[in-house]
């Protein structure tokens, strides 16, 4: 006697889970096959200028310009890296210094300048000179560059937390 086969309903199992997979698949894409649209972008340009004795090259782990959409009031809150633009590694020991951030997210930003990191710790951040004109606040709009000047003094560094903006 002979066993009958069970290829047919076999194939038909794998055919389905297959449809099935695929149409979760798509059912996560909001744009069918072609990627989301990214949220409307511009651009941070800046100048710094340096004064006062650089601190040892030890004490300078790293060096960015720092832009956060809020007041920061501890050194946790610069792990809200979602609410921030960075710029790439400064140069260390120089009388100035530009930055470009691309990509940037419009919209405003409250408490900008110049970070230091002093120990290999991710929260070792301090500012070292801020963006001040217009009170701090600067906005970044759809398709343009915002240009900023920063001065860092090493002899007078600001406060942090802010006391007051």
């Amino acid at each position: 006697m002979q066993r009958p086969s069970n290829t047919g309903a076999f194939l038909q199992n794998w055919v389905v889970a297959g449809l099935l997979a695929f149409g979760f698949t798509l059912s996560g894409c909001d744009h069918g096959l072609r990627p989301p649209d990214q949220p409307p972008t511009g651009a941070i340009r800046g100048v710094v200028t340096y004064s006062g004795t650089w601190p040892p090259l030890s004490e300078v782990i790293d060096l960015r310009f720092v832009a956060m959409r809020f007041v920061p009031t501890d050194t946790a809150d610069f792990l809200q890296l979602n609410r921030m633009a960075i710029s790439d590694r400064l140069d260390y020991n120089v009388s100035s210094d530009s930055f470009m951030v691309l990509n940037v997210q419009i919209g405003g930003f409250f408490y900008s300048g110049i970070a230091q990191q002093f120990e290999n710790n991710i929260l070792s951040w301090q500012p070292i000179g801020l963006y001040e004109d217009n009170d701090g606040f600067f906005s970044v709009e759809q398709g343009r560059t915002t240009d900023i000047k920063i001065h860092v003094d090493f002899s007078s560094r600001p406060p942090f937390p802010p006391t007051t903006l």
